[in-house]
Protein backbone atom coordinates (compact mmCIF):
# COMPACT_ATOMS: atom_id res chain seq x y z
CA UNK A 1 0.00 0.00 0.00
CA UNK A 2 1.26 3.48 -1.11
CA UNK A 3 2.34 6.04 1.19
CA UNK A 4 0.28 8.38 3.34
CA UNK A 5 0.22 12.04 1.81
CA UNK A 6 -2.04 14.77 2.39
CA UNK A 7 -3.21 16.19 -0.82
CA UNK A 8 -3.32 19.59 1.05
CA UNK A 9 0.36 19.92 2.83
CA UNK A 10 1.16 23.13 0.70
CA UNK A 11 -2.34 24.82 1.54
CA UNK A 12 -1.44 23.93 5.28
CA UNK A 13 1.99 25.42 5.14
CA UNK A 14 1.04 28.41 3.43
CA UNK A 15 -2.01 29.09 6.33
CA UNK A 16 0.87 28.12 9.22
CA UNK A 17 2.93 30.96 7.52
CA UNK A 18 -0.34 33.20 7.08
CA UNK A 19 -0.35 32.79 10.90
CA UNK A 20 2.88 33.44 12.16
CA UNK A 21 2.88 36.96 9.94
CA UNK A 22 -0.45 37.75 11.18
CA UNK A 23 1.00 36.59 14.79
CA UNK A 24 4.48 38.93 13.84
CA UNK A 25 2.42 41.85 13.03
CA UNK A 26 0.08 41.72 16.43
CA UNK A 27 3.56 41.71 18.27
CA UNK A 28 4.22 44.39 15.80
CA UNK A 29 1.45 46.41 16.63
CA UNK A 30 1.49 45.74 20.38
CA UNK A 31 4.82 46.86 20.72
CA UNK A 32 4.21 50.21 19.49
CA UNK A 33 0.90 50.64 21.46
CA UNK A 34 3.18 50.16 24.63
CA UNK A 35 5.43 52.73 23.63
CA UNK A 36 2.80 55.20 22.76
CA UNK A 37 1.25 54.21 26.08
CA UNK A 38 4.65 54.63 28.05
CA UNK A 39 5.03 57.76 25.72
CA UNK A 40 1.50 59.48 26.92
CA UNK A 41 2.52 58.44 30.81
CA UNK A 42 5.50 60.36 30.49
CA UNK A 43 4.21 63.57 29.04
CA UNK A 44 1.32 63.09 32.35
CA UNK A 45 3.78 62.80 34.42
CA UNK A 46 5.64 65.84 33.02
CA UNK A 47 2.69 67.71 32.83
CA UNK A 48 1.84 67.35 36.72
CA UNK A 49 5.38 67.93 37.79
CA UNK A 50 4.85 70.80 35.54
CA UNK A 51 1.79 71.74 37.64
CA UNK A 52 3.75 70.91 40.70
CA UNK A 53 6.59 73.37 39.63
CA UNK A 54 4.04 76.34 39.17
CA UNK A 55 2.51 75.63 42.26
CA UNK A 56 5.49 75.93 44.23
CA UNK A 57 5.96 79.36 42.33
CA UNK A 58 2.64 80.60 42.71
CA UNK A 59 3.85 80.92 46.72
CA UNK A 60 6.99 83.47 46.60
CA UNK A 61 6.96 86.52 44.67
CA UNK A 62 5.07 86.19 41.33
CA UNK A 63 6.95 86.26 38.24
CA UNK A 64 4.31 86.46 35.07
CA UNK A 65 6.79 85.71 32.28
CA UNK A 66 7.62 82.11 34.00
CA UNK A 67 3.78 81.48 35.15
CA UNK A 68 3.05 82.74 31.41
CA UNK A 69 6.15 79.83 29.74
CA UNK A 70 4.58 77.44 32.60
CA UNK A 71 1.11 77.79 30.94
CA UNK A 72 2.48 77.45 27.78
CA UNK A 73 4.27 74.86 28.77
CA UNK A 74 1.30 72.80 29.99
CA UNK A 75 -0.98 74.03 27.04
CA UNK A 76 1.62 71.88 24.64
CA UNK A 77 1.62 69.37 27.19
CA UNK A 78 -2.04 69.15 26.76
CA UNK A 79 -1.88 69.12 22.72
CA UNK A 80 0.31 66.29 22.69
CA UNK A 81 -1.61 63.94 25.50
CA UNK A 82 -4.71 64.61 22.91
CA UNK A 83 -2.05 63.76 20.11
CA UNK A 84 -1.00 60.49 21.87
CA UNK A 85 -4.02 59.40 23.25
CA UNK A 86 -5.61 59.59 19.79
CA UNK A 87 -2.82 57.60 18.54
CA UNK A 88 -3.05 55.52 21.71
CA UNK A 89 -6.85 54.54 20.84
CA UNK A 90 -6.10 54.43 16.90
CA UNK A 91 -3.35 51.51 17.81
CA UNK A 92 -5.70 49.65 20.05
CA UNK A 93 -7.76 49.44 17.35
CA UNK A 94 -5.53 48.04 15.08
CA UNK A 95 -4.60 46.08 17.72
CA UNK A 96 -8.23 44.79 18.18
CA UNK A 97 -8.29 43.93 14.24
CA UNK A 98 -4.94 41.93 14.48
CA UNK A 99 -6.06 39.88 16.97
CA UNK A 100 -9.06 38.97 15.60
CA UNK A 101 -6.63 37.90 12.15
CA UNK A 102 -4.82 35.65 14.22
CA UNK A 103 -7.21 34.04 15.56
CA UNK A 104 -8.91 33.41 12.42
CA UNK A 105 -5.44 31.98 11.36
CA UNK A 106 -5.73 29.80 13.86
CA UNK A 107 -8.90 28.47 13.13
CA UNK A 108 -7.88 28.06 9.46
CA UNK A 109 -5.03 25.86 10.74
CA UNK A 110 -7.03 24.19 13.17
CA UNK A 111 -9.43 23.03 10.59
CA UNK A 112 -7.03 21.75 8.07
CA UNK A 113 -4.95 20.15 10.74
CA UNK A 114 -8.05 18.22 11.80
CA UNK A 115 -8.73 17.34 8.20
CA UNK A 116 -5.43 16.17 7.96
CA UNK A 117 -5.78 14.16 10.97
CA UNK A 118 -9.16 12.50 9.42
CA UNK A 119 -7.54 11.32 6.48
CA UNK A 120 -4.67 10.05 8.42
CA UNK A 121 -7.13 8.31 10.24
CA UNK A 122 -8.96 6.89 7.73
CA UNK A 123 -5.58 5.40 6.04
CA UNK A 124 -4.56 3.77 9.04
CA UNK A 125 -7.82 1.94 8.82
CA UNK A 126 -7.58 1.63 5.62
CA UNK A 127 -4.06 0.45 5.78
CA UNK A 128 -4.50 -2.10 8.39
CA UNK A 129 -7.93 -3.76 6.87
CA UNK A 130 -5.80 -4.02 3.56
CA UNK A 131 -2.65 -5.73 5.80
CA UNK A 132 -5.72 -8.04 7.34
CA UNK A 133 -6.85 -9.04 4.34
CA UNK A 134 -3.88 -9.89 3.08
CA UNK A 135 -3.28 -12.13 6.10
CA UNK A 136 -6.05 -13.79 5.75
CA UNK A 137 -5.33 -14.48 1.73
CA UNK A 138 -1.82 -15.99 3.13
CA UNK A 139 -3.28 -17.85 5.72
CA UNK A 140 -6.23 -19.43 3.75
CA UNK A 141 -4.15 -20.56 1.26
CA UNK A 142 -1.24 -22.13 3.72
CA UNK A 143 -4.07 -23.86 5.57
CA UNK A 144 -5.87 -24.77 2.39
CA UNK A 145 -2.82 -26.40 1.39
CA UNK A 146 -2.21 -27.82 4.32
CA UNK A 147 -5.48 -29.36 4.51
CA UNK A 148 -4.97 -30.81 0.61
CA UNK A 149 -1.66 -32.52 1.62
CA UNK A 150 -3.33 -34.55 4.35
Amino acid sequence: MKRFRFPLETALIVRELRKLMAEEKLGALVREMHQIEKTLKDIRVTAFENQAHLRRRLWGRLDRDKVRDHLRFQKALDKDAMVFEERFSNKACEVGQAQGEVILRNQEMKALERLKERRLCDYKTSYWWEHSKQMDQISAVYFGRDKVRR
